[in-house]
Formats: structure tokens, sequence, C-alpha cells
């Protein structure tokens, strides 16, 4: 990681963004009293990544969550049996 005086790669940059995204994501959990580990992870294709760790059961909540608010598309027809 870059000192303050030293100028980032893209990669430190990536990784900070992904760093201060945390607080914003582990707030949003809590809102939906989902609790699991949140860390940064490695650069990916240029782009910092957030690692989200749930419990199958808080997945499943998560995943109804976001079904509820996302804009309706066709559905491929696929069982989540």
């Amino acid at each position: 990681m870059a000192t303050p005086t030293e100028k980032r790669g893209p990669e430190d940059t990536a990784r900070v963004i992904a760093k201060n995204a945390v607080p914003d994501v582990t707030e949003a959990l809590e809102l939906m009293r989902l609790q699991g580990p949140i860390e940064v992870g490695d650069v990916q294709g240029g782009e910092g990544t957030v690692l989200i760790t749930l419990r199958s059961g808080d997945a499943y909540e998560f995943a109804r969550w976001v079904r509820m608010r996302a804009p309706r598309k066709e559905t491929s027809g696929r069982s989540h049996g």
C-alpha cells in the first residue's frame, strides 16, 4: 500500500474503494438484521471486491429482499428446488 506521499497505483486505489464500501455494506446488512463477516477481497479486473459471508438461511432472506425490490423481468423458469 502506498504511503500518503506516494502515488497510488490502480490496484491500491481499487482496494481503498472496496475498503471504504465495507461500513456501508455492514450497515445495510445490519438494517436487514443479517450478520456475517465482511472483508475486502482481491482486485479482479481492476475492481476491488468486498466479500460477504452469510449463513444459508440469511442468504435466502437476502435474495428474497432483493427480488422484492428489483425491477421485474421475465423469469428463466429456473427452479430453486
